[in-house]
């Protein structure tokens, strides 16, 4: 995903405006950039407007020139985290519609996933939907609505009190997890060596291997606060192998996406080696190239790495990758390289546009 996915706006946007950022992101004409801007305005709009026209451009299909595989797999992801319960019979609708791109449908049934556990979202009818295509060929999709049922499971067992991992919902207030992290006080929840292999040991259940990685993601964080170098360098190193972790596009895409929220120049020699290698799925290659640019974008700021030679391997391989013959790759470069150049600039006050 691309911005970081924050609060909605407490002031309120006017319809006009709210209709404005619809027809540029439903205008095929209108650039990139723009699109996905309008896009996230709509994301952080307080206004139940602002589902329905998300849910508008949710239901063009290819081969309309509005249809944007990019674009649309953020609109499913934008109302996964809203927290809405309006979205799910949009987000099923998506979910449901063959002719919508496998990344699309996996995004939409994980926003599924996530809105279980928010207030007023019928979970039995969400896993009901997810069951559906859980067995299905579609592996992006199957494997996604596996990892959303062992999700509903688990929030079940919570008996309604949704567990958070502390230090991940302080770093990341406004983004939830497709699984929780394991047990920090058990043995294996707190061994970086063990949470590697379970992360990459194909013959343990997604659902397993997800909450390892996120356990990796939140010792990483913890070892940030306590600025113990040697222990976050570790396990950064333990993370980011598992973007060649056997078995599962869909946790290899994942891994990249957390290290994209981690945004640490030790991992870029791992994404680039991931973003070269054009016999991978397009959806790790995408979310690989969006965690460069997090890289480029976070470290740039910091005086102290205007040097490290890692920036400037990222920024070479993203504007390699804007050739890509891979739209969803190719995209993905220009939003990424527009989003780092944006955080690490004093020029601009916000990305989307949003009141404020």
């Amino acid at each position: 995903m691309m911005p970081t996915s924050g609060p909605m706006s407490k002031l309120p946007v006017p319809e006009v405006t709210l209709r404005e950022w619809a027809q540029c992101l439903m205008n095929p004409e209108a650039s990139l950039v723009g699109r996905s801007r309008a896009l996230w305005g709509l994301r952080h709009a307080g206004e139940k407007l602002a589902i329905s026209l998300l849910g508008e451009f949710l239901r063009v299909t290819e081969p309309s020139p509005v249809a944007d595989t990019l674009l649309q797999h953020e609109a499913a992801y934008c109302l996964g985290q809203r927290g809405d319960p309006e979205a799910v019979p949009l987000l099923i609708t998506v979910m449901r519609d063959s002719k919508h791109h496998p990344v699309v449908r996996h995004e939409a049934a994980e926003a599924l996933a996530a809105l279980c556990g928010a207030p007023g979202v019928d979970m039995d009818q969400v896993q009901g939907e997810l069951e559906k295509f859980a067995n299905g060929k579609v592996v992006e999709l199957a494997e996604t609505c596996q990892v959303g049922l062992r999700r509903i499971e688990w929030l079940r067992s919570s008996h309604g009190d949704v567990p958070e991992s502390d230090i991940g919902t302080q770093f990341f207030p406004f983004t939830i997890d497709p699984a929780p992290p394991m047990n920090q006080s058990t043995p294996t929840g707190s061994d970086g060596q063990q949470l590697h292999d379970i992360m990459m040991d194909p013959k343990q259940n997604l659902f397993t291997r997800y909450q390892a990685l996120f356990s990796l993601r939140d010792r990483i964080l913890r070892a940030k606060l306590q600025q113990d170098s040697d222990d976050l360098e570790r396990s950064a190193q333990f993370l980011a192998k598992g973007l060649q972790a056997p078995g599962s596009d869909l946790l290899r895409h994942e891994v990249a996406f957390v290290l994209g929220q981690l945004a640490l120049t030790e991992t870029v020699p791992h994404l680039v080696e991931c973003v070269r290698d054009s016999s991978a799925h397009a959806m790790v290659r995408h979310e690989a190239f969006e965690a460069l640019g997090a890289v480029i974008g976070q470290s740039e700021t910091d005086a102290s790495n205007a040097k490290n030679p890692c920036l400037k391997l990222a920024r070479e391989e993203l504007q390699e990758g804007l050739k890509d013959p891979e739209p969803l790759v190719r995209e993905s470069c220009v939003l990424a390289l527009d989003i780092a150049d944006y955080v690490s600039s004093s020029d601009q006050f916000q990305y989307a546009f949003v009141p404020s």
